[in-house]
């Protein structure tokens, strides 16, 4: 497999504009499958997980090899939904190249700015294909308007549609100046070019030269002197401003139909570069910190990164990699630069949907998959132990929303652990926490399909069903006033010896946030010394269980200044005990109130939507600290109760169409309103009475 041959990109664009239908009909085209695979009825080689059959969208960067004209191309074709942008961020980060895919119909969607900001922040060539041509309220022209306001972007047709909606039938390649007309195998027919598209074929393909020779010298002194650039000059000048980012080729075409596809796998071989193109790859010596970088030369020391993991309960873990530098072939010995561990593994294999083909080595640039490794996770990277090199990975999104999990079955508890850890090796963004004060096991993740997908693969991966509530909220206790002389006897008489403890208390509040003190302040021989340790042992023990409603009390001190024992009766247990009720009568006695957790919350929203946000943040009981603008949007800051914003996701998505973004960090505690207090509280008993 020759280095100069080998193309690899990512097909992305937000969801539902036919990504995967797109990337069927290249396969199909390739003959690299059978038949025209379709999402909508359950035949996608590429979304092939129940999940996504069910869903009817992609929710894990599949992946593929084919061939086209002599070259090897690796395709990987990622989720565009809001709550899997991790995995087109993972798979972005080891690409080449792009495919974008618009919509032809409705082009810029909610989430286009967040799938074109993450395909800027890695910089890499792209080729957008618009879709859907054959569908009602197709127009080409209106769709690369809207894209070029909306995003900024120098767009280049490179093929022009024969007809739209019910009459779209082919297209014209201005680079040949040739008409097609494509049969649903992908194969096409020449035909004339429709006269009635002449002024604009001519235009656009002007337009098209201009491009061309803007981005070489030769070519630019060659078109102002008026002569004519040949197909292959045309095809060199475009590659040159595509790889400088100067501007992005459009294809268009019907997905569905099998219309345009083969027309983009040509100008995937044409104009995106290949991995030595692309040039080397940066990392650090993991050793020195030092930079090093990889050049993608088959001969050079093996590198690769890891960016992405599948667990199957029973063939184990599979390492997806993309190859930097040197040559992997099967049966070696790599150095886990991460984590300095050598790694020994066996076959390799290209993924083929959910198929594997063994390979006999894999140059750069290959996408390339190995199983069982030991110690290796997503973001690692392999190499050469006498060559060791470490690459930066992506930084993936915080969870935005979590849930309680309860088994369903009695014992699963165990289960649920084991099977949670495994799909965590395949989704890394997924955070599993168990809340030490309420003693929940906490899921989180980036949405409710995100939630909701996690759930269900568990069960069929794993045979573990649970139940999902929304978080108890971790609200405290504490006093407002001081209490002085609080005095609890315990005394009991059972025959034989007896129990017998007095204590004497002062409770005062402390300031927020300081806890919790004990003050031992005995004068005198009333409570012997050695008895001392019990009574704080008590207060401890009464602090985790508050009087009000049961939650932890905070933020006090305690005074033990006296007391009374007996020679015979008193003992550790009974002073102990005598603390525990001496602590809850003080605090009832000391205007107890409810403490709730409050959370920073920072929202970014396009600027039209800031109104509404505000608006919503202060019905929660929200306080706006700040407001900053940037490009198109604005960041709110707010303090928020955190029982305001439990599923605050689901309503941003609704109050801004999916454009907006939040994250969420725990701040500090304050009190309830008591309106408020008094509904946790009968909460708190009525629960405590089931």
């Amino acid at each position: 497999m020759e280095i100069t041959s080998i193309r690899n990109f990512a097909i992305v664009s937000q969801s539902g504009s036919g990504k995967t239908s797109l990337a069927e009909a290249l396969l199909y085209s390739a003959k690299a499958t059978k038949k025209l695979g379709r999402v909508d009825d359950g035949t996608s080689v590429l979304d092939f997980e129940p999940e996504e059959i069910k869903r009817k969208i992609s929710i894990s960067t599949a992946f593929h090899s084919l061939s086209w004209k002599k070259h090897s191309l690796f395709l990987m074709d990622t989720p565009g939904e809001d709550n899997f942008l991790h995995e087109t961020m993972m798979a972005l980060r080891v690409a080449d190249n792009c495919l974008f895919v618009a919509d032809a119909v409705d082009p810029v969607k909610p989430q286009t700015r967040k799938i074109w900001s993450l395909i800027s922040e890695v910089s890499a060539p792209v080729i957008m294909f618009v879709n859907k041509m054959d569908r009602e309220r197709a127009d080409f022209n209106k769709a690369l308007e809207a894209l070029k306001d909306a995003l900024g972007l120098r767009l280049v047709p490179v093929t022009l549609p024969i007809g739209s909606q019910d009459s779209f039938k082919g297209i014209v390649d201005l680079i040949q100046m040739k008409a097609f007309e494509f049969s649903e195998d992908g194969s096409k027919t020449a035909v004339e070019i429709p006269s009635e598209m002449t002024d604009e074929v001519e235009e656009q393909r002007s337009n098209l030269i201009e491009y061309a020779a803007e981005s070489d010298e030769e070519l630019l002194e060659k078109f102002l002197e008026g002569e004519d650039l040949t197909a292959e000059e045309i095809i060199s000048g475009l590659k040159q401003g595509i790889m400088d980012g100067g501007f992005i080729p459009v294809v268009c075409g019907a997905a569905t139909k099998n219309i345009g596809a083969s027309t983009v796998l040509d100008h995937i071989v044409q104009f995106l570069p290949s991995p030595a193109e692309k040039g080397p790859e940066t990392g650090t010596n993991p050793e020195t910190g030092d930079e090093e970088t990889r050049e993608p030369r088959p001969d050079a020391p093996f590198s690769g990164l890891v960016f992405k993991t599948l667990t199957d309960p029973y063939a184990g873990r599979l390492s997806i990699m993309r190859v930097y530098s040197g040559t992997l072939t099967p049966d070696g010995m790599l150095l886990n630069a991460n984590k300095n561990e050598k790694e020994k593994y066996g076959q390799i294999f290209f993924l083929n949907g959910k198929d594997q083909e063994a390979a006999k080595e894999a140059p750069p640039g290959c996408i390339v998959a190995i199983a069982k490794l030991k110690v290796t996770q997503t973001g690692d990277s392999l190499c050469d132990p006498a060559n060791p090199v470490k690459y930066p990975f992506v930084e993936f999104p915080t969870p935005v929303i979590t849930y309680t999990l309860k088994p369903k079955s009695r014992g699963d508890e165990e289960k649920i652990t084991n099977a949670l850890a495994r799909l965590k090796e395949e989704d890394p963004t997924i955070t599993i926490t168990r809340n030490a004060e309420t003693n929940e096991l906490l899921i989180s993740g980036l949405g409710q399909i995100h939630i909701d997908a996690t759930i269900e693969k568990m069960e069929r991966k794993f045979g573990v069903s649970v139940d999902l509530t929304t978080p108890k909220i971790a609200y405290r206790e504490t006093i407002k006033a001081p209490k002085k002389g609080v005095i609890y006897r315990h005394k009991k008489q059972t025959g034989g010896a007896g129990q017998f403890a007095e204590v004497h208390f002062d409770i005062t509040p402390l300031p927020r946030g300081e806890g919790y003190e004990f003050e031992e302040a005995l004068v005198g021989m009333n409570v012997p010394r050695n008895f001392v340790p019990a009574v704080e042992k008590g207060i401890q023990e009464a602090m985790q269980s508050g009087p009000m409603a049961g939650y932890p009390v905070t933020d006090f001190k305690v005074r033990f200044y006296d007391g009374k024992s007996h020679e015979v009766d008193s003992s550790e247990m009974a002073f102990k005990i005598a603390a525990i009720q001496c602590f809850k009568k003080g605090v009832l006695e000391a205007k107890p109130t409810l403490l709730e957790p409050i959370v920073k919350i920072t929202v970014t929203v396009p600027e039209e939507s800031v109104g509404d946000i505000i608006g919503d943040l202060n019905s929660r009981r929200g306080k706006v600290m700040g407001m900053e603008p940037g490009d198109g949007v604005q960041t709110v800051t707010a303090m928020v109760p955190l029982s305001e914003v439990q599923k605050y996701v689901l309503d941003l998505n609704a109050m801004t169409a999916g454009q907006g973004t939040f994250t969420v960090e725990p701040s500090h505690y304050e009190e309830v309103p008591p309106n408020l207090a008094e509904k946790i509280v009968q909460q708190a008993k009525e629960a405590e009475e089931k």
